[in-house]
């Protein structure tokens, strides 16, 4: 292969990953199984909002120690996002 065309097929591989990178984002079932790796338990909710512009998942699970855990994933970056509320309230 030619040096011309070496290069046009590394550009076209690199510049096919950047894109397919940049449209990628959590679904809510991926930030679930994050959260119950986490925190196992029973999911009691998970729902998608949009805040700003920017999409993030809500998920409420029930700990096994009877905890329920308020859980916000960024769905573009992946992250989840630190809670300012309380440490988790026991559910009777």
């Amino acid at each position: 292969m030619k040096p011309t065309g070496s290069i046009l097929l590394a550009v076209v591989i690199l510049g096919g990953s950047a894109l397919a990178h940049a449209d990628r984002r959590t679904s809510l079932d991926d930030a679930v199984s994050e959260a119950r790796g986490r925190y196992p338990g029973r999911v009691l909710s998970a729902e998608t909002d949009r805040r700003g512009g920017r999409e993030s998942h809500q998920i409420r699970i029930l700990t096994r120690d009877g905890r329920v855990k308020r859980l916000r994933m960024d769905a573009e970056s992946g992250r989840f996002q630190r809670r300012e509320r309380g440490k988790g309230r026991k559910r009777r």
